[in-house]
């Protein structure tokens, strides 16, 4: 009576070129559904046929390949043919591998997240934000938002109530905002918005003033502070930051231009909102 030994390991000379592609493809997945072409690729190059699960396929070997990503998928092949036995032999090692990629791919694509986005709102974090002023053009506007007497919020109902206010704002931001637009949580209360031509700062800050008054979970207001690109990132974003605390000493709930504007177009937003519950 004799042990059973396992097959040896091919070695590199036995080892098809569709699995030594397929591996090396395995190197740029990001999602299930990149492994699941890969997988479909490497089936088709030994031989074998990719098959809907639910067509109950006679030759199917019982093996999802479709990672999650749509309707489950199996290779399937004749017993005893050649394709059979290579399936058999490189499979499910590349499986393993494909999963393993997949999970390490989820989780570069986590800690991307985490380093670039404030996880209370969902919005770019300061990190990111400081990057894309490098990207400012001439014609672009920088506006800081700070919700106003927030720590009053904090202090009389909680930093949970205060938390749905941040996350609700933030959601109202990202509504109003266009693509081509940028918004970000700056710290604490405070937002910052790159808005780009031709919609104009005081458009935007009254079509958000209606959203968030129609939406808000408390009567909070914010109050904005605008400045005009001046082609120096952080100087614009010093001169929008002291707009806002001038809005703020001038009583809040209102925005002001970092520079003087014809009396034509400036604004502090108060005169043109009917809404007394927004004061």
């Amino acid at each position: 009576m004799t042990d059973d030994v396992e097959d040896p390991e091919p070695s590199e000379d036995q080892v098809p070129a569709a699995v030594f592609d397929a591996t090396r493809a395995l190197l740029w997945v990001d999602a299930a559904s990149d492994a699941r072409h890969v997988a479909a690729d490497l089936v088709n190059g030994l031989g074998g046929e990719v098959v809907p699960a639910s067509a109950e396929h006679p030759h199917s070997i019982p093996a999802d390949i479709s990672f999650g990503d749509g309707e489950p998928l199996l290779p399937a092949a004749p017993a005893g043919s050649t394709a059979r036995t290579a399936l058999d032999r490189y499979l499910a090692r590349f499986l393993l591998d494909a999963h393993r990629a997949i999970e390490l791919a989820s989780r570069t694509q986590r800690l991307t997240e985490a380093a670039t986005t404030d996880l209370l709102t969902g919005l770019p974090n300061r990190r990111i934000l400081t990057r894309a002023l490098g990207r400012l053009e001439g014609d672009d506007t920088v506006i800081m938002i700070d919700l106003d007497e927030f720590k009053e919020v904090n202090d009389t109902l909680g930093h949970e109530v205060g938390d749905d206010v941040l996350r609700a704002f933030g959601a109202v931001l990202m509504s109003t905002v266009r693509a081509r637009d940028l918004v970000g949580r700056f710290g604490g209360e405070e937002f910052m918005v790159v808005v780009a031509p031709p919609v104009g700062a005081d458009a935007f800050l009254h079509r958000l003033r209606a959203e968030w008054t129609a939406s808000r979970p408390l009567t909070v207001t914010f109050s904005a502070g605008i400045a005009h690109h001046t082609g120096d990132a952080h100087t614009t974003i010093r001169r929008a930051d002291d707009a806002l605390y001038q809005a703020k000493r001038e009583g809040r709930d209102r925005w002001v231009w970092a520079t003087p504007l014809p009396a034509a177009t400036a604004s502090t937003g108060i005169d043109e909102d009917p809404d007394p519950t927004d004061r």
